[in-house]
């Protein structure tokens, strides 16, 4: 299996003080760490981070990043050049504060020949309880001050487009901008203010159990839409557009716990008691039968595998996502381990 173009996902924090009316990781909030790095775990983050075959490195959390910016700048400097970062937050923040956030990034990011894109989240959770918003504010940084290496960028899911679309073009009218929406396709949009683009992504809605059927991208069409996208069908991993190979999607948890993505029962490691690099992952992953399928078939044919039908149907209906459905599929005693038997 040809590995390449990987991703690596670092959780900060579990902290957050936001209480969106819906959340993945609330149940992670109330006693919630952030994570601290030490010796070993710089060192592993860094040969994790320059690796030449990583084509982003995203920064977030189970909680709100700007709760620990001391780490995620931690973490930038360990950039050796030549990387694009990421960082998902509410942007939370007071404006001020969000400003000097914006000038320290930019500044440690430039100065190492790095680019960072920052994903604020503009979904009708966090918009209807985050004081200070950061949309239109960010837009009008972004469009007044052109930081050298900062990019800006919105994210939301399925149900809310017509919100999102509403909502972004209304605040930055209220900064001053005149905005208009581009339909991109369906997990995806484009914001254009000032003849400048700001991408919008939309996820599918996890945990859909609120929703009426009908009123959400199910997990199928999102499937088809992902596999659109990228020309290939959908496996777990890094997927990169055809005719690329696709590479390994790995997540740092805050307290330094070491994953693939979407099979986060099967722990790799941890940085801050073990060595931890690209290519014992990689061989982690060729040795190990269940993450060998789950990054080599197609994950609808993986489940049309599994002669218990009925368990399929309800770990589907309940995550309705791809990277979720694991973790549902892992509660069924032996359902996975006859996956890979059959």
């Amino acid at each position: 299996m040809k590995l390449t173009g990987h991703l690596l996902y670092i959780d900060i924090t579990q902290i957050c003080g936001i209480g969106c009316g819906f959340c993945m990781y609330a149940d992670k909030h109330a006693r919630g760490q952030s994570m601290v790095l030490d010796e070993l775990s710089y060192a592993n983050l860094a040969t994790l981070i320059n690796d030449p075959e990583v084509k982003r490195i995203s920064v977030s959390g189970e909680g709100e990043p700007l709760n620990n910016i001391a780490t995620f700048h931690e973490i930038l400097r360990l950039s050796e050049g030549g990387k694009a970062f990421e960082f998902i937050t509410s942007g939370f923040l007071p404006h001020d504060q969000l400003e000097r956030f914006y000038h320290a990034t930019n500044e440690i990011v430039a100065g190492n020949g790095d680019t960072c894109n920052i994903r604020l989240s503009a979904d009708s959770y966090h918009v209807a309880k985050v004081r200070h918003r950061a949309h239109g504010f960010s837009v009008g940084y972004a469009l007044g001050q052109r930081p050298e290496a900062l990019r800006f960028s919105f994210r939301s899911v399925d149900t809310d487009r017509a919100f999102t679309r509403n909502y972004l073009v209304e605040e930055l009218a209220a900064h001053g901008h005149a905005a208009r929406i581009r339909a991109e396709s369906a997990l995806g949009d484009m914001l254009l203010a000032d003849s400048t683009e700001f991408g919008i992504e939309y996820k599918n809605h996890v945990h859909p159990q609120v929703l009426m059927p009908g009123e959400f991208l199910d997990f199928y069409r999102y499937i088809d839409a992902i596999e659109a996208r990228y020309g290939k069908r959908f496996t777990l991993g890094s997927l990169n557009r055809f005719p690329q190979d696709n590479g390994m999607d790995v997540t740092v948890k805050p307290d330094g716990q070491v994953y693939f993505y979407g099979a986060e029962h099967i722990v790799l490691g941890n940085i801050h008691a073990d060595r931890i690099d690209w290519r014992d992952l990689r061989q982690r992953l060729l040795d190990d039968r269940l993450l060998n399928a789950l990054y080599s078939t197609p994950i609808v044919n993986l489940l049309d595998r599994i002669s218990d039908k009925e368990a399929v149907r309800h770990a589907v209906a309940r995550a309705n996502n791809p990277y979720w459905v694991v973790k549902e599929l892992v509660k069924v005693d032996g359902l996975l381990e006859g996956l890979v038997a059959a």
